[in-house]
């Protein structure tokens, strides 16, 4: 058997606080289901993998740490500081951005027949244990806190998608923020229920919205830039004509099944 231990995954020891945040593509198997060609597929995925990615990394202070599969893994490096409020308020931006460019990526997708782009999002704070992965190249987030954030993202918290939930220790770092500080004027929250971690033990998330009339989206050089309510308001009016145009009605049957004879028998028919 293959040892796994010693050169797949390292980890350096080193554990930080930070904000974690996972975004998911809701209904993406059911989506590429109706999908004809790979390569169809292939731009599917690519355009959601790295229109997200190119958003967290450009944005703000946010690293992309992996896709697994239809979801992305990110964190926000300087909020390790727990009294930068402006950090935590890059993070949060940022998210709400990927909400807000997302119409426009689905103006796109529609052109192309392709169906438009809607999320979960899920973001919470605490300890995350650093790892090296894929021969020591890359860098990788572990802890129960990322676990906690890929459940909430799941659970029934996010059953209407395109809004944003986040765990209770991220909920009370925020509230702790002075009332001088931008973050506590400019968005509300609200509970969206509890996640059953054990029949004893319900941690509980709050969805996290906007109180402006307007977006704002921090820059990486601390630049504000603002998109209007009324800007928003047209993307939203638009996104109710996108819809998925088949370029054919045929029915299709999709097997999955491991066994090479198998494939080699539906091959041949």
């Amino acid at each position: 058997m293959k040892n796994f231990s010693s050169k797949e995954i390292r980890f350096s020891g080193d554990s930080i606080k930070s904000c974690v945040g996972f975004i998911d593509l809701v209904d993406s198997t059911k989506n590429i289901a109706a999908m004809e060609g790979l390569e169809t597929i292939r731009k599917y995925y690519s355009t959601f993998i790295n229109s997200v990615s190119n958003l967290i990394s450009s944005s703000s202070d946010g690293k992309v740490i992996k896709n697994i599969g239809d979801c992305l893994l990110f964190y926000f490096p300087k909020t390790s500081d727990i009294n930068d409020a402006n950090s935590f308020q890059n993070g949060i931006e940022c998210c709400f951005k990927i909400l807000d460019e997302r119409y426009k990526i689905n103006n796109e997708l529609s052109k192309q027949h392709l169906p438009p782009f809607n999320y979960r999002i899920s973001m919470d704070y605490g300890v995350v244990d650093l790892a090296l992965v894929g021969g020591y190249s890359q860098m990788d987030l572990f802890g129960s806190t990322i676990n906690l954030c890929s459940k909430i993202n799941s659970s029934s918290s996010l059953s209407v998608p395109n809004e944003i939930i986040i765990g209770d220790n991220l909920y009370r770092i925020l509230k702790s923020f002075p009332t001088v500080a931008a973050i506590v004027n400019n968005y509300y929250f609200t509970s969206s229920g509890e996640y059953k971690i054990t029949e004893t033990n319900r941690y509980s998330t709050y969805n996290i919205r906007r109180t402006n009339n307007c977006a704002m989206h921090i820059t990486k050089n601390n630049k504000k830039d603002f998109l209007t309510k009324k800007q928003l308001s047209s993307f939203k009016e638009n996104e109710k004509r996108f819809f998925f145009h088949k370029k054919n009605s045929a029915k299709r049957v999709i097997i999955v099944d491991d066994e090479q004879m198998t494939f080699l028998l539906l091959e041949c028919f």
